[in-house]
């Protein structure tokens, strides 16, 4: 694995600027800015939008195709502009075993050095463990952004119940101790030391907060599904039963 990109010191501090607190309001609106890097891909914008009812995940304004979590009915649905289709998940009630032995362990590696405070407070380095493997490294800030941290564990958790659906049916030799740790058996494992700032793992990943406005100013239309398109549940997909029109 590398060293935690050195982007978290030049990009983070445009967060330093932004003030936050530690109370949530009843009612709130988070823009969160990230950049994510992956392996033979350029690095790409990730917007989130938080609020008690919603988490959207797009690329950024004006972005078309989205994510939405709808928090209230626990169904996430995915748009593609470009299929005019909605793809729904909706939560499983799977209870299922890992097929490997998933040790998982934690080091706190203290305070981060020279990184700039957040909210009054210094980011924390932490390694994931799972078979005394180091399976990502985590930056996180205690207190930041609570609600956020929340919404996103909530998100994580029915991802998850949704790939303990899936699980029984993937080849032996596709399992991976990491990845059954983190999509699977414990999503939220990352969320526990607070707000991530920055997270990297196996295959080059990462992602880096950039930027956050705690007092966005929000558009409601961002959480309004389009009309008319084909809508269906990601089951349907799997069993074979939608049919996509071909464009011309």
């Amino acid at each position: 694995m590398k060293n935690l990109n050195v982007l978290l010191f030049s990009l983070f501090l445009s967060v330093v600027l932004v003030g936050c607190t530690n109370k949530e309001p009843k009612n709130y609106a988070y823009k969160i800015m990230f950049i994510e890097q992956e392996q033979f891909v350029e690095p790409y914008p990730t917007r989130v939008i938080i609020t008690p009812e919603f988490v959207r995940f797009d690329d950024g304004e004006g972005s078309q195709d989205f994510v939405l979590f709808d928090r209230k009915n626990k169904v996430v649905r995915s748009v593609v502009t470009g299929e005019q289709s909605i793809m729904s998940v909706h939560p499983k009630n799977e209870v299922i075993e890992s097929p490997l032995e998933l040790k998982m362990t934690e080091k706190d590696l203290g305070v981060l050095k020279d990184a700039p405070k957040v909210d009054g407070k210094a980011p924390k380095h932490y390694q994931l463990l799972v078979n005394n493997k180091v399976c990502s490294d985590v930056i996180a800030v205690k207190g930041l952004l609570p609600a956020a941290v929340k919404a996103l564990a909530e998100f994580a958790e029915l991802m998850a119940s949704d790939s303990k659906k899936t699980l029984p049916s993937m080849p032996a030799d596709t399992h991976e101790a990491c990845n059954l740790a983190q999509d699977t058996f414990a999503p939220t494992r990352q969320l526990k030391y607070g707000f991530p700032i920055q997270t990297s793992g196996d295959r080059e990943y990462a992602r880096t907060l950039v930027d956050y406005d705690a007092n966005y100013k929000l558009d409601k239309k961002l959480f309004e599904l389009p009309k008319g398109y084909n809508e269906y549940t990601v089951q349907e997909l799997r069993e074979g039963k939608v049919k996509f029109e071909k464009s011309i």
